[in-house]
Parts: C-alpha cells; structure tokens; sequence
C-alpha cells in the first residue's frame, strides 16, 4: 500500500466529497471541529472514542487547501524502523501544533510587514499526522470516503462549513480555472508547483474594490508562502481588459498602480525609474516578478490564457524564487534557457534580447522579436503627489 499515492489521492477525493456533501471546510470550521475533538484525546485512550473519519477528513482536507505534498516520510512511515517515530502518543501534540498554525494564519491582516511566527507548516503537521492514522488505521484508510459518507460523521462536519459565497483561495474559481492552465503549460517547472488564486472579479464592485480584495488576498497569500512554499498568486480580470497587447498595457499600469496606492508598506517603487535594469515592483515590503496573460494572444504565443476568457495576472514574491532549487547557486541562467527552449520546441517562442530589464517582461509584444511593451508609461499621473483617479473606462 504506497501511503504516498493514498495520501494525494485522498486529498483530492476530500475536496470531491466536501463539494458534493456541503462541508467545504476554512480555517474557522476546521479549528471548531478540531477544538471538539482535542478534548476526548486527553481523557481517553488514543482514538478512543475519536471519530476517526472525522479526523482523517480534517487532516486531509486541510492538506488540501494548503496545497500539501506527500513527503517521502508517508513511504517510509509503516516500516517496523519507524513506527516509534508515528506513535498514537504523539497526536495530540500534532494536532495541538496545526491548531496553533491555522490560528495563525486565520489571524493574518494587512500591515507593513509579513507576520512572522515560530511553528511548524501545515505541509509538514499533516503529513506527520497522516503517517499516523496511516500505521495505525491502514483499514480506515482504504475506505475513507465510505466512512465519511455515514450520516453521524456528517453531522459533525455539516454545521461548520464554510460560506459558499466566501472566499477560500484554493476553492475560489481563478484558482481552480488557473491550475488547468497549468496542467497546460509548456514551462517545466510550472506543473509542480503550489498556489492560490484570489477572489473573484464582481462586476457589480467598483475597480478599487476588486482591487483591494484580490490584495487582501494577495498578503495572506504571502504570510502563508514563506512557510508553506508556495511558488504564485494568480489573479483574474473580465476579457477586454486584455482585448489588445495596448489594452492590456493599460490594465497592467492601472492595476500595479492600484495595489502600490494601498500598499502596507508604502513602497514608493512606481516613482522610481521603472523600466530600467534592477528596478522590481515592491508591495508588502517585498519586491516581486509579475506576469500578464491576456486574450488577445493567438494559441501559440506563450501569454496566450489557454483557452480562458479572462485576463490573468501572476504574482511571484522574490522569497518564493530566491527558495527555488533551479534559481540559486548559479542555476538561473541554465534554468531560463530550459524554459524557452520548451516554449520554442512547441512553437511558442518568445526573445529575450533587448528586455533585459525584468518590467520589459512583464508583458510580452505580439511578436517575439517586437520591442518591449513599456507599460509603464500608462502609468497615471499623481499631481501633487495625489493618487490618481482610476479611468472611467475601468470604473
């Protein structure tokens, strides 16, 4: 039995049966319910009385929506070497340690730096906790979605599901819209990694309101990617915000400038020289790369949102790609090089040359070899040192 394989199938068919039975958990739900359980493991015998499906669907669950990898501890965690390592003594003490962290990042609100706080992630407390039920509850294992499906353990999880119409990021359309783009994509490092996707676009909402609710999005996602390694944030607009590589400048100006005038940190990186080398675009006190997809791209231009009738922003925070194995010690260079020559085999291409700067990259011209699209002069005006008005064309 390959725990690794039972581990991530697992997680998916948490995520089916949540949506299928209305118990689609957040943090909030998910700390009630464990806040019930904790109890019963200090006044009985490990998993005494415990609803054990109860558990394992928590755990997995919230394994994935912190888009949680199998570590290589699930393959080894039942071989007789190990099984000291997965004792039921130390349950409580995991899942003392998950509450602490999801209680943190339940708490995370927007201020002019990350918050920072000692702990474990959720990528390792559920793993560990996994390997648990998996040495001593192999049984319950292979049929775990049958044992949720039983109308007592329904009703422990029923009452503390999430609002529909909330926000959750790996539930939220973008997300699940973006990780089929990614199934799609020709970058060879892309399918492997962790993100989350950030509310949905209402058109009904003023510009600045979307904006500052993909930004609350935005900061959470960076507290939680520090810890949990996460790679990107992406972000979706209507269609013909993207409707010309023109239109598409424009939004992109319009967008950067609305986060940077609600930025926690105040960072004054749009008055500075953008479009020149070592110039990055800061928010949250963190400079980070962005990329814009958009439809007015043919299929066979790498920007192109495969299909998706959406404009698509994505954010990577320089933590993310300074922790990336293929971008340190001198790997950059060769790691760029694989990527372009995937994108050129399938006959997407894209040039480099004369973009040396990281803002020329942000949006690719129609053709590889066109000039730059320097977006940045659709930036709008501040007189006075004001924050300029949105147009009215995107109000």
């Amino acid at each position: 039995m390959n725990m690794m394989k039972v581990f991530v199938l697992g997680r998916r068919e948490s995520a089916a049966f949540a949506q299928r039975q209305h118990c689609e958990l957040d943090d909030a739900g998910t700390l009630k319910i464990l806040a019930e359980l904790r109890p019963i493991l200090n006044t009985s015998g490990p998993l005494d009385g415990v609803p054990l499906a109860v558990l394992s669907f928590l755990i997995l669950l919230t394994a994935q929506r912190y888009n949680v990898q199998a570590d290589r501890l699930l393959k080894t965690c039942r071989d007789l070497e190990y099984l000291d390592e997965h004792g039921l003594d130390g349950l409580p003490k995991l899942l003392d340690k998950l509450m602490a962290t999801l209680w943190f990042y339940a708490g995370i609100e927007q201020g002019p730096q990350l918050p920072e706080q000692d702990g474990e992630s959720v990528q390792d407390l559920t793993n560990a906790l996994f390997a648990v039920l998996a040495v001593h509850t192999p049984a319950h294992l292979m049929k775990m979605a049958e044992d949720w499906a039983q109308p007592e353990v329904l009703a422990q999880l029923q009452p503390f599901a999430r609002d529909p119409d909330g926000y959750e990021p790996v539930f939220s359309p973008t997300h699940i819209e973006f990780m089929t783009s990614i199934e799609k994509t020709h970058c060879i490092f892309a399918p492997s990694g962790k993100y989350w996707g950030a509310d949905d676009w209402v058109r009904t909402d003023s510009w600045e309101a979307n904006i500052r609710r993909f930004a609350d999005g935005l900061f959470r996602f960076m507290a939680v990617a520090k810890r949990e390694k996460f790679k990107g944030f992406a972000v979706r607009l209507p269609p013909e915000l993207s409707a010309s590589v023109p239109v598409l400048s424009r939004t992109t100006a319009l967008l950067l400038d609305e986060l940077n005038r609600i930025d926690p940190a105040h960072s004054t990186c749009l008055q500075n020289e953008v479009g020149t080398v070592g110039w990055k675009f800061e928010w949250a006190g963190e400079p980070m790369f962005f990329t814009a997809f958009g439809t007015c791209y043919p299929p066979d231009h790498p920007r192109y949102p495969y299909g998706f009738d959406h404009t698509y922003f994505f954010f990577q925070p320089d933590f993310v790609l300074r922790a990336h194995p293929s971008l340190i010690n001198g790997k950059e260079e060769g790691s760029r090089a694989r990527i372009l020559a995937s994108f050129n085999k399938q006959g997407m291409s894209y040039d480099n040359e004369g973009k040396e700067a990281e803002a020329e990259r942000y949006i690719r011209p129609m053709e590889a070899n066109d000039p730059p699209v320097h977006w940045w002069l659709d930036l709008p005006v501040r007189p006075s040192g004001q924050p300029a008005e949105m147009a009215e064309s995107h109000a």
